[in-house]
This record gives C-alpha cells, structure tokens and sequence, in this order.
C-alpha cells in the first residue's frame, strides 16, 4: 500500500475520530483529531501531485486556517472564520476561469442546470432570509458568504454539465459540500443551536477539502463527446 492510500486511510479515521470526540465530548480527541486531520490532508496534496503549484497550497492553507482557530481565544470567532472563508471562496474563482471551455449544452443539460439553479436559488433567498435579522450587525458578511457559494455552485455545476470531466466532479463536489457545511454553520451559529448540523459539518469540510485536493491532482480531460450527448 503506498503512501497516497494509506493517508487516505488516515484522513477516513481521523473524520470519525472527531465526530466521536464530539459525540462523546472528548475535547481532546475532538481537537486533535481535527488538527491532524488538516495537516494529513495538506501532506495527501504533496504526495499526490506531480507538480506543487503555490497557489494550491496557498488556497488549502487557507481554508485550514480556518480549523485552527479553535486553538486560539477569540472572543466573536465566527467572524473572523466568515472573512477566512470568503478570501478562499474568492481564490476559488481562479480555478473557474482556469477550468472554462466554451460551452455546449444540450436540451437536457439546459433542463438540468434550470431545474438546479432554482431550486438552490430558493434555498439561498430562504436561508439569507431567515438569518437577516439574527445576523444583525454581521448580515453583509454573511450575505457575501452565501453569495459566493452561491456563484461558485452554480458555475461549477455548468462547467461540469459541459465537460463531464473527473476534474470537473471533483471541483463541483467540493463547493456542494463548502456550501452545504457553511450554510448549516451559519444557521446552527445565528439561528437554531443544532446537535446534529455541528456533527454534519464535522463530515462536510473535511469531505470539502478533500475533494479540492482531489480536483488539484486530477488531470484536466473533456470527456463529454456526442455519444453522451443524452446522458
């Protein structure tokens, strides 16, 4: 077993390390766990990839910068995790432009994309209106938090409905779970304390990360050719 699966296997571990942490409120291994999880997932990108690009590794620390803030004591931390997320949501956008191709879509496809973007559109306007007022002085970052995924679901979505590429999945997959770990963030933190949306979220932004890294060090191939022109 080389060294890719085998931190693979790791990161699995240490996702339910942490949710049993939680569960069973161990701090200790809630914490630790989460902090080695980061860290695994960083090295799986080293060891993965053939060539490291510094703007990949900027992007993932980033978003990992975000975890270690529970190490230190910040009285309002959920605003300063808003701002961390929004600069990576932004530098998520170079992948969009780096990845576009001319697009080419079908009856189908068209049908697909307008049933998806209404139905995530009225989940966005429902959540934004229902933390509004909760949000209070923090409503504009959190409206920008939610709009950017918003923009970035929707465009990967094209993106992988046109090219129908593995690269593409992967990068469509991760926003899918940025998106659904942020907003479940955002209304357990302003609207409802859930038990369950803070375990959910514990699966969904290692599952995020690993996906981004998972598009980083995938190749970039068209697979959408005629003969899938209904699928």
């Amino acid at each position: 077993m080389n060294e890719e699966k085998l931190l693979r296997l790791l990161i699995s571990f240490l996702v339910i390390a942490q949710v049993l942490g939680f569960v069973f409120k161990n701090d200790f291994l809630n914490t630790y766990s989460q902090l080695i999880l980061l860290i695994s997932i960083i090295v799986l990108y080293f060891v993965s990839t053939k060539k490291i690009r510094i703007y990949h590794v900027a992007v993932l620390l980033i978003f990992c910068l975000e975890g270690l803030f529970i190490f230190w004591f910040i009285d309002n931390i959920i605003i300063d995790q808003i701002v961390i997320r929004i600069i990576g949501y932004i530098m998520l956008f170079y992948f969009l432009y780096y990845n576009h191709k001319s697009f080419q879509y079908n009856s189908r496809d068209v049908f697909t994309l307008v049933l998806g973007s209404s139905l995530y559109t009225v989940i966005f306007l429902m959540t934004y209106v229902i933390l509004r007022e909760p949000m209070q002085d923090n409503n504009l970052l959190g409206f920008v938090n939610l709009l950017l995924l918003y923009v970035l679901l929707i465009v990967g979505a094209m993106h992988y409905i046109n090219i129908r590429s593995e690269k593409s999945l992967w990068f469509f997959l991760s926003i899918l779970n940025f998106s659904f770990s942020d907003f479940m963030i955002l209304i357990e933190e302003f609207y409802v304390e859930s038990y369950e949306l803070k375990v959910l979220v514990l699966i969904c932004k290692p599952l995020a990360l690993m996906f981004l890294v998972n598009y980083m060090i995938t190749r970039s191939l068209k697979l959408k050719t005629e003969e899938f022109e209904g699928f």
